[in-house]
């Protein structure tokens, strides 16, 4: 995905469905973890495994 190095960390889970990146208003209280996920990574993926599914996101790494 980049050139250079990356940090990539994966989740697994094998319930059924794929998450859904929400941006709830000032008011709700949950419904934010996929969304921050997201926009403080360099990369997301929902991979599909067949049972259940592998949620990842990349940060990338300054090389020395």
């Amino acid at each position: 995905m980049w050139e250079g190095c990356a940090l990539w960390i994966e989740v697994r889970d094998s319930g059924p469905g794929c998450p859904v990146v929400l941006r709830p208003g000032p008011n709700v209280q949950r419904g934010r973890g996929l969304w921050l996920v997201t926009a403080l990574s360099d990369g997301f993926e929902i991979r599909d495994e067949g049972v259940g599914k592998t949620a990842r996101a990349g940060f990338k790494v300054a090389q020395r």
